[in-house]
């Protein structure tokens, strides 16, 4: 143990070393040097890296003088340990991406720099094009530290010509998405018609959501997941699978929903956005034979819409250029460069009023309806322990493949241990990190678009 302890120390500080002789030796003769870090999605490899290249090289070409060196193929699961090494070694990026949940983690410990004079000041930078979610999370207190990337949300990836077979459209509702597969298990012969990942956590909170549930409070002091709409809604997913039967129960106890998509043994599905732009690719056999639609709506139509913001280091010694490197790659050129590079949607929403966009990417179809339904998780420190390693863990990986559970006792049970954790962070932290939905900064978030939203 005290041998891998060393290496690991060993590493990190052969890491701020090297990243300290990288910085001090990146002059490319009297060239301004910017430094850019984003992660790839799922493994090493990141899609948008030749993305990012193309962008480097643009910005010099309108910033004679300056260079962007790109950080582009790190892996997410280890990206955030990097960088906080960097930060430790006092010689950070100047520009990069986040997770939005670690945007009040870095600001708090004052890592970051508040972005708020750069966007107030900026002609070119117009908080309205993007989601008002992704907006508000975005803010710490009254200022925001971090802008709009990437925005993910889930959708419906449906079988146009199965649909067409049972004579039925994309479910508008719950009640619709029931009677729509009993359509296809009866007209187009399939067991299972839907499918969806009954066992993560986060492809459950639209469901909550949608039935008026809620994770937390306002003021994120209270675990509201024990409450009767929210065990409604999980018993309603988990009815899917056990009462009404028109979902293959092996997607509660390992089977994955795309081999389900892949093989046709399912209709429709939910997706992430992140995916639909490769669908294609990934199952050629099923292109020109599928379309997206928003998620079906409950007592409220809500998607999730969150995901990866830009943010600049405190220590610059550029930011004024950072900030431009920043405008720059938001803007709308930028932006659908990045959609027609990567095939991922665009956290610029203006792109989507481009000419032609919905005909030359029609997998993004539901777009609109996500950002203006769109909600994120609440960010506080201990979120991820409540909500991944005590509600996944033991709600949603136990009770969905246990046709005789007991879902309201398991989650009023649950409710207790995540209230007891977040008591337990509060009692010994009274700052708040993100997104807090009270007094000048609310008013602020509202005056920026959090109301009016985004509109087609």
């Amino acid at each position: 143990m005290k041998q891998a302890i060393l290496i690991i120390l060993a590493i990190v500080v052969l890491f701020v070393v090297l990243g300290r002789l990288h910085g001090e030796h990146e002059s490319d003769g009297d060239a301004i040097s910017l430094e850019f870090w984003c992660y790839g999605t799922g493994g090493a490899t990141n899609p948008g890296a030749e993305f990012w290249d193309d962008a480097a090289r643009r910005f010099a070409e309108q910033h004679p003088g300056v260079r962007v060196r790109v950080m582009a193929d790190m892996p997410h699961g280890p990206y955030l340990s990097m960088l906080t090494t960097r930060f430790v070694g006092g010689n950070p990026p100047d520009v990069m991406i986040t997770d939005d949940g670690y945007l009040g983690q870095l600001a708090h410990e004052g890592l970051i720099a508040s972005l708020e004079g750069y966007i107030q000041s900026d002609p070119g930078y117009h908080s309205e094009h993007y989601a008002p979610s992704m907006v508000r999370d975005g803010y710490i207190g009254d200022e925001r530290y971090g802008i709009p990337w990437y925005g993910g949300y889930g959708y419906l990836a449906y079988r146009t010509d199965l649909f067409q077979e049972a004579g039925v459209r994309p479910p508008a509702s719950w009640a619709e998405l029931i009677a729509i597969c009993r359509q296809l298990q009866e007209k187009a012969g399939l067991d299972y018609p839907f499918a969806m990942e009954v066992r993560s956590a986060f492809f459950m909170m639209p469901w909550i959501w949608q039935n008026g549930g809620r994770i937390m409070s306002d003021d994120l002091r209270t675990v509201m997941i024990g409450e009767a709409a929210s065990i409604e809604a999980v018993q309603f997913v988990h009815d899917l699978i056990h009462k009404h039967k028109v979902m293959d129960p092996t997607v509660a106890t390992g089977t994955k929903v795309v081999d389900l998509w892949s093989t046709g043994k399912a209709a429709f599905i939910i997706q992430g956005s992140w995916n639909a732009g490769r669908n294609d690719t990934l199952y050629p056999q099923w292109q020109g034979k599928w379309a997206a639609a928003p998620l079906p709506a409950g007592k409220e139509a809500v998607s999730f819409f969150g995901g990866q913001h830009l943010i600049m280091s405190r220590a610059s010694e550029h930011p004024d250029l950072a900030w431009a490197f920043m405008s720059f790659i938001t803007s709308t050129e930028s932006q659908l460069r990045h959609v027609e590079m990567t095939g991922q949607p665009p956290g610029n929403l203006e792109v989507c009023r481009a000419p032609g966009f919905a005909e030359r990417f029609p997998y993004f179809a539901a777009l609109p309806e996500a950002v203006e339904q769109g909600r994120n998780m609440p960010f506080v420190p201990c979120f991820t322990r409540i909500w991944y390693e005590l509600f996944q863990s033991n709600v949603m990986e136990v009770v969905m493949s246990d046709p005789e559970a007991d879902v309201a006792g398991v989650m009023r049970d649950v409710a207790r241990d995540m209230q007891a954790v977040t008591d337990d962070y509060w009692a010994t932290h009274e700052y708040y990190v993100q997104g807090r939905p009270d007094g000048a900064a609310r008013r602020r978030r509202m005056a920026d678009g959090r109301v009016e939203g985004w509109a087609r």
